[in-house]
């Protein structure tokens, strides 16, 4: 088995970060550009991926999820100390495939340099929302782009065990 096999198998989705530590800058910044070597529709690349490196301001921008979606006061995003925010040009057709090729490559790299990571949907779900447009903006997400997902990264607090695969899910036509 490649070494690739081995990172797409033992990748996990983190949902127990140790609170506050930062991961390794360098680190993120591979992530990142992992990130930025997906493929493209067209090549276009309209993506924008904005690194929140500051476990307050992720902490923040967490409960101001939880506020517009109604999560609960313990909405954290896991206590990730790191967002990565994958945005993309508003009204594109390809930017959800686009960003979730950008994503994977930054959940597998992320496991290739031994940090956690969580893939995160619901600051899509209210990216325009007053509160978290304003945070986005801040943060700097471009005001003409819609996120697409985040990636929670960290230092693995608690391991998550795998799930067994789903029979029957190939078909091969010879």
């Amino acid at each position: 088995m490649s070494n690739l096999m081995d990172i797409i198998k033992n990748r996990r989705s983190t949902r127990a970060f140790v609170e506050g530590k930062l991961p390794e800058r360098e680190k993120i910044e591979k992530i990142v550009e992992a990130a930025t070597w997906a493929p493209t529709g067209m090549g276009k690349q309209l993506w924008h991926f904005s690194v929140v490196y500051n476990a307050e301001k992720s902490l923040q921008l967490a409960k101001a999820v939880s506020k517009a979606l109604n999560r609960g006061e313990d909405y954290n995003f896991y206590n990730s100390p790191v967002q990565i925010i994958v945005s993309y040009k508003r009204d594109e057709k390809h930017a959800f495939l686009d960003g979730s090729a950008a994503m994977q490559n930054m959940l597998l790299m992320a496991e290739d340099l031994g940090r956690g990571s969580c893939w995160i949907n619901q600051i899509r779900d209210c990216c325009d929302e007053p509160e978290v447009r304003e945070l986005l903006t801040s943060y700097g997400v471009p005001k003409d782009h819609i996120v697409i997902c985040s990636a929670a990264i960290g230092y693995i607090e608690k391991e998550t065990p795998a799930k067994p695969r789903m029979e029957n899910t190939v078909s091969f036509n010879d």
